[in-house]
């Protein structure tokens, strides 16, 4: 782990290698050739990989997302602005439309069941720093009633000189197992499946 890299981004602030030392990523499966099933996944790995590399990670300015115009609405850039703070700082109209609220700039945090937010929270941050791919298959239930597994894949982006590390993903539900009640508010990774930690060149954990 580059933890010159965790300090450079929190700018001294100890509560990132904290986070990092106190606890553990995700156990999962570890792959260098990443076997996806929604095409959404396959096609952004696919591309992403296109991209010049400096420092383990493509620069965000590279990233065209007309490359990849199908799956705009499925994706979605966050920001690690803190240990506890991982903002959205876009989401494509189908999230939203899925989410029933447009999510850009909530905390995804906020969103998640309260048995995965630190979890979930330290992967991300292991997406970022490593840096390395994350396939994550899990259980959303939605404002709307909807509950469904959703496919989602993380890759991270080389954001520009002093701004904070991002998150590039694009996800991808599966059909509708049941509708509840609605909600005020959809909660995310009410259960987490299956995860597969992808080394894109800097190793997994």
């Amino acid at each position: 782990m580059d933890w010159a890299g965790t300090e450079k981004c929190a700018d001294g602030d100890m509560r990132w290698q904290r986070l990092m030392a106190e606890t553990a990523p995700s156990a999962g499966r570890a792959t260098d050739a990443p076997i996806f099933g929604p095409a959404a996944l396959a096609d952004l790995h696919a591309y992403w990989s296109t991209l010049p590399r400096s420092g383990g990670a493509p620069a965000d300015a590279a990233f065209d997302p007309l490359e990849i115009a199908q799956w705009t609405p499925d994706m979605t850039i966050m920001c690690l602005l803190g240990p506890d703070d991982i903002r959205f700082r876009l989401a494509g109209t189908r999230v939203a439309e899925r989410m029933a609220h447009d999510p850009t700039g909530t905390n995804i945090l906020d969103l998640l069941a309260d048995a995965s937010r630190l979890q979930v929270c330290r992967d991300m941050h292991e997406i970022a720093f490593r840096p390395c791919g994350y396939h994550a298959r899990y259980m959303n239930v939605y404002g709307s009633g909807r509950v469904s597994h959703v496919q989602s894949l993380y890759l991270p982006l080389q954001p520009p000189p002093g701004q904070p590390p991002r998150l590039i993903a694009v996800h991808a539900p599966e059909e509708a197992l049941e509708y509840q009640q609605s909600a005020e508010r959809s909660v995310c990774a009410t259960s987490i499946d299956e995860i597969v930690w992808i080394d894109t060149g800097s190793g997994t954990p």
